[in-house]
């Protein structure tokens, strides 16, 4: 995988899952959300050693951060505050081995 983009919109309330790594050693992940709804998004990372890191992406915003061992991700919708559309909606950047990337 050179890299995956991810368009998604979710009800707010719901949490989906969007990546499960196969390999059971996880894989290492540069992992970008940009928030592009008026709804909080969670980006819900678990890695190998049952780590669950949660991050909290405010509306039309972005965040990204390099992790290694990887084995899902999840995004949630929040239900408040109570405006706008009732949908979460953004983009989700996926780029493996992002530390051993040669970018010169």
């Amino acid at each position: 995988m050179k890299h995956a983009e991810l368009h998604f919109e979710q009800v707010v309330g719901s949490t989906r899952g969007y990546f499960v790594e196969e390999n059971p050693i996880g894989i290492n992940l540069l992992i970008h959300l940009k928030n592009e709804g008026d709804r909080l998004l969670q980006l819900i990372v678990t890695l190998v050693n049952a780590t669950i890191t949660t991050i909290d992406v405010e509306p039309h915003s972005e965040f990204a951060f390099g992790v290694t061992s990887v084995q899902t991700i999840g995004i949630a919708a929040s239900k408040s505050p109570d405006i706008g559309t009732p949908i979460g909606k953004g983009t989700l950047i996926l780029i493996p081995n992002f530390s051993e990337m040669n970018l010169s």
